[in-house]
């Protein structure tokens, strides 16, 4: 497939990458300085190429964790310069594969990168989906324990897209649960459903992870949400994906 042929060989000069960033609004900070990050590969002839295009392809080869690396280096730079330009990125949420977290040498190169570019561990945030409840890896579990024993952060995100058990969610020790937008619908009318939610929340909170919810749309929307307990939101009412120069807090 063209596709595969396009992913698996190293990027031409004729594609590049960039990361988009998607503010994030903490609770205890109150304000938007936090960013979820999309890497999306621009060819000159096949156009943009969102995540969903490459990613099931780079994942048949070691090209995902290329990408990976990529990733978190291009986003130490990203802090560095709007730094210098006045602005802020507290920290970035980096989308994970599971497929790159299961390699033994993960935390090293991931440390290797950050510790080079002279940045806080804590900064840095591995977002995996909830497919990880349904693994089965000594590796996976390794190396999240060593992430957090490093400083680094890890999220589990997309709880709630395929109905995961709460109960295989106390099998991982991360630092914050992502509930899938989906289960927001209709929470200011719907008692069931903000039970439901409320449930979740209180049960992360007892094995001490803390809540980012997405789907935010509206002002009273997110203050239930922050009552509710929910420590960071996103969503349109906070904005949408941008470029790194867009970034002006």
């Amino acid at each position: 497939m063209a596709e595969e042929k396009m992913v698996t060989e190293k990027i031409p000069r004729t594609r590049t990458m960039e990361i988009l960033y998607k503010p994030v609004f903490d609770v205890g900070l109150n304000m938007a300085i936090d960013f979820y990050t999309r890497v999306v590969i621009t060819d000159y002839k096949m156009g943009i190429m969102q995540p969903e295009l490459y990613i099931p392809v780079a994942e048949k080869s070691n090209q995902i964790a290329e990408i990976g690396k990529w990733t978190i280096e291009e986003a130490c730079d990203a802090m560095m310069r709007t730094e210098e330009r006045g602005a802020s990125i507290n920290s970035v949420i980096l989308w994970t594969s599971l497929k790159h977290l299961n390699k033994k040498n993960f935390v090293k190169s991931m440390m290797n990168i950050v510790d080079k570019k002279e940045m806080e561990h804590d900064k840095f945030c591995f977002q995996i989906t909830d497919h990880i409840l349904q693994a089965d890896s000594e590796i996976i579990t390794k190396n999240i324990n060593e992430l957090r024993k490093e400083g680094f952060r890890v999220a589990i995100d997309d709880f709630g897209v395929e109905y995961t058990s709460l109960s295989n969610l106390g099998q991982y020790e991360v630092d914050y649960i992502g509930i899938d937008a989906s289960l927001t619908r209709d929470i200011e009318t719907n008692e069931r459903q903000q039970n439901m939610l409320q449930g979740i929340i209180d049960f992360a909170k007892k094995i001490e992870t803390k809540v980012m919810i997405g789907g935010v749309e509206t002002q009273e929307r997110a203050e239930l949400l922050k009552t509710m307990g929910a420590d960071r939101m996103s969503g349109p009412l906070y904005g949408d994906f941008i470029k790194e120069k867009e970034i002006t807090i």
